[in-house]
């Protein structure tokens, strides 16, 4: 825990924070949140907004919490982690013509793809309210694990406020105001980042004393009594990797910055940009993350040792003194905070666009978005924090929850995309065996244990599952017959009332 004389401080200084983030947000977005522009800002997001709100997420609660805290873990090995987000960066250019067809969900893109069968839309949609849950979830947690750190507050309660700390702005501003504050804190946890990592290496006495110190490490692991019981540290990594790459490919707020760029252009410029940004910065919180194991080791540390999601909160307060240390914890803070608020925008747009008119069968007024949406994200938050308690550190969360759920939308939405013999049972057949196998996962501690053990996470086999069973089932029940006019009018026709 951070020295106690210091706390007042932090929180002081996190409160004004926020209080700044509202004010931007409620600024950029007064007199423009009529009705849906509240969940899409009107759908003409330039370049840099769109970019930076993209990266601020990229640049999250993985990469600060979890790709740090790996890196603590097992080195260099961590990097195929960021080889997983910019293999999932690059993939998504070729979803970014999406945005000339105007849907508002992947849901309808999932439709369109699919010869416009509404079941489609209506499993999508459920699948991926469900995902959108666990992802805001993965970002409470992440802020919390900064909180607790600093203030040694509960933990249950350091969730709470990072809840409420993001989901002031948004309930204020809407989609316009995640964007506006992506951008700053974008600019905020890149600087953090940079100059944690300058004044890392040296610390920790250098490149040499680091690969020192994890040699020693692999040493001694190699000559334990202990046997090992699960899989190697390679494997594990592998299997974040895989859950990374498709978490990116399969999570509805990708999609959402697709659909609200001025142009498909803009968009596809946007996610290249992001993959150059990740193959410079990426190296940095590897750095990050193994200075911190060399320097806690060195000092034995042992809370740090203990629980590596502290990692970087730790390196913050040891490298810079608590004064600057603070600043880059806020910064650190702004990546939970960024990724979060896209979550909840996206959640909240798929509750509105297809689940509401999926179980009412009628449409939300144009006058009445504003109202619906802010009850939806008070909804969405609390069953986000319910979701919390399925796993208390971030790199359980990301592998075990994300990695279950996420992997057959992606698949389904890159059979759609890719496979022109793809057919609507075929894709039907992807979300469900992809997603009955990640809820098997969750609840069958036998199977969780297997897999754990065997490959590190769900990630791989419900991929594997997935496209085995929407590329067999596909190719087995009769051609798509529906144009893609076609599919797009029965996308359109979908929003209407019943």
């Amino acid at each position: 825990m951070f020295d106690t004389k210091y706390q007042t401080l932090f929180l002081v200084g996190f409160v004004v924070y926020i209080a700044v983030l509202i004010l931007i947000g409620w600024l950029a977005s007064r007199k423009k949140n009529t009705g849906e522009n509240f969940l899409t800002g009107g759908r003409q997001l330039p370049f840099v907004l769109t970019f930076a709100t993209i990266g601020a997420t990229l640049v999250g609660t993985n990469s600060s919490i979890g790709v740090i805290s790996n890196a603590f873990r097992q080195g260099f090995t961590v990097m195929v982690f960021v080889l997983g987000s910019l293999v999932g960066l690059l993939v998504m250019r070729i979803f970014t013509g999406a945005r000339d067809k105007n849907f508002l969900t992947m849901s309808e893109e999932a439709q369109y793809y699919f010869g416009g069968k509404k079941i489609i839309r209506y499993v999508m949609g459920f699948v991926m309210l469900l995902v959108e849950i666990a992802w805001l979830g993965n970002h409470i947690n992440g802020g919390a694990t900064y909180l607790a750190y600093i203030t040694g507050m509960d933990f249950m309660l350091a969730k709470l406020i990072t809840a409420l700390a993001f989901g002031i702005y948004v309930f204020i501003g809407g989609y316009l105001a995640v964007v506006w504050t992506d951008l700053i804190q974008f600019v905020l946890l890149l600087s953090g980042f940079a100059i944690i990592a300058v004044a890392a290496v040296p610390m920790a006495g250098g490149m040499g004393a680091i690969t020192e110190a994890f040699a020693a490490r692999s040493a001694a692991a190699a000559q334990s009594a202990t046997p090992s019981v699960g899989p190697s540290a390679l494997v594990q990594v592998l299997a974040l990797t895989a859950a990374t790459t498709m978490s990116i490919i399969g999570t509805p707020t990708h999609r959402t910055r697709i659909y609200t760029a001025k142009t498909s252009k803009t968009a596809a410029r946007a996610f290249t940009t992001n993959a150059i940004m990740l193959t410079v910065y990426g190296i940095l919180p590897v750095l990050i993350g193994m200075a911190a194991y060399t320097i806690a080791a060195r000092e034995n540390a042992t809370a740090v040792l203990e629980r590596p999601d502290f990692a970087f909160a730790y390196m913050a307060t040891t490298v810079l003194g608590p004064v600057f240390g603070l600043f880059l914890l806020i910064a650190g803070l702004s990546a939970t905070l960024s990724s979060a608020d896209s979550d909840a925008i996206s959640g909240v747009t798929i509750l509105l666009t297809d689940i509401y008119p999926t179980v009412t069968k009628k449409r939300i007024a144009e006058k009445d978005y504003v109202k619906y949406s802010r009850i939806s994200l008070v909804i969405f938050l609390a069953l986000s924090f319910l979701m919390t308690l399925l796993a208390d550190n971030i790199i359980s969360y990301i592998t075990k929850v994300i990695g279950a759920l996420i992997p057959g939308i992606a698949v389904t939405m890159l059979l759609g995309r890719l496979m022109k013999r793809a057919t609507w049972q075929g894709g039907l057949a992807a979300i469900l065996s992809g997603t009955v196998l990640g809820f098997l996962y969750l609840f069958i501690a036998p199977l969780q244990t297997m897999i754990d053990q065997v490959i590190g996470g769900p990630a791989i086999p419900v991929t594997i599952v997935s496209l085995v069973f929407g590329v067999v089932v596909s190719l087995v029940t009769p051609r798509n017959t529906v144009s893609n006019d076609e599919a797009l009018a029965a996308v359109f026709a979908g929003r209407e009332a019943k």
